[in-house]
């Protein structure tokens, strides 16, 4: 069991992410792809994702086959959308955290021998982990941003409004079945039952903590960075369709323009329709004029920003142009 003490000064500093984090779901996917079963909407997912393995895709895909451990320096602090920073980030690596990690575990006979080089900081292993982790982001989960960044607002979108409605206090009672939240005292306990290991107690001590909504990780998990906030990250609700890659929309619209739709579906204004889909204000505003003009979304004033919708039309296209 993990247990979270939190006292009044961590609640009140508790945030939650408005964007997934590029890493975490890139090293959830690694270990999704291993596993014997997935839940529904990623079965058709995995096997595409299977299909197209590759060689150069094992320097990563070695460090992702343990379902009950993951390497902390693939998940370093910065818990941003783009992969260019991160990479830079995992590349920034001292070599005596690469041996701390990683040596451990190849002469356990958890890791094959040829994890060697980089566990002993080569310059060209590290070199061949980042081409390795670029091109898995590219079949595993850039394809699907789009679509992941989408349930990931929709799912933030509920909670801030039940932040609203009901509290804080409401929100971390049901972020996920697996975690349970008990005030006792003047503190609070937020608590999940660990796949492995004993017994582990963490207190913030004011830091807060920061909530990170995931798509693919399959259980809550702490990452405790003592510079920084402690992480939380947890699974969003699982998705009723398919994850897929809503290409056919982007072939007619344009993949920003279908971008922008699958966003505006959040209820986003324009400033966060465009950090949602990654471009400037600029453009997202003339993304949707055009698809306002077009009838496919409605625009409304919200004090002193706007905030875009779904028009009928626009849901009857967003469905309409999802993959069988």
């Amino acid at each position: 069991m993990v247990t979270l003490h939190l006292s009044a000064a961590d609640l009140s500093r508790t945030v939650l992410r408005a964007e997934p984090s590029v890493l975490l779901e890139l090293g959830a996917a690694g270990q999704r792809v291993f596993q014997t079963t997935v839940p529904e909407h990623l079965v058709a997912w995995r096997a595409r994702t299977r299909a197209a393995l590759r060689p150069v895709m094992w320097p990563y895909l070695d460090l992702c086959r343990r379902e009950r451990w993951f390497p902390d320096f693939l998940t370093p602090p910065r818990f941003g959308g783009e992969l260019g920073p991160a990479l830079a980030e995992v590349a920034a690596t001292p070599a005596a955290t690469l041996a701390a990690e990683l040596r451990p575990r190849i002469e356990a006979g958890e890791l094959p021998p040829r994890v060697g080089p980089l566990a002993d900081g080569k310059p060209a292993a590290v070199r061949r982990l980042l081409d390795a982790m670029e091109a898995f982001h590219a079949v595993a989960v850039g394809a699907y941003w789009e679509t992941i960044v989408a349930a990931v607002h929709a799912d933030r979108t509920v909670r801030g409004r039940a932040i609203v409605d009901a509290g804080l206090d409401r929100v971390l009672r049901g972020l996920s079945p697996y975690l349970h939240f008990t005030p006792t005292g003047d503190t609070y306990e937020l608590s999940y039952r660990c796949a492995f290991g004993g017994d582990v107690g963490l207190s913030p001590g004011g830091r807060g903590v920061t909530l990170v909504p995931s798509y693919f990780v399959p259980q809550p998990a702490v990452l405790d960075d003592p510079a920084g906030p402690l992480v939380l990250t947890y699974p969003i609700r699982p998705a009723r369709r398919e994850l897929a890659t809503g290409q056919p929309l982007a072939h007619l619209l344009g993949r920003s323009r279908a971008a922008v739709l699958q966003v505006v579906a959040d209820g986003l204004s324009t400033s966060q329709v465009a950090r949602a889909v990654g471009i400037s204000i600029a453009s997202a505003s003339e993304h949707t004029s055009t698809l306002r003009r077009a009838g496919l979304i409605a625009t409304h004033r919200a004090g002193s920003s706007v905030v875009h919708t779904l028009t009928p039309l626009g849901e009857h296209m967003l469905r309409a142009g999802r993959p069988d």
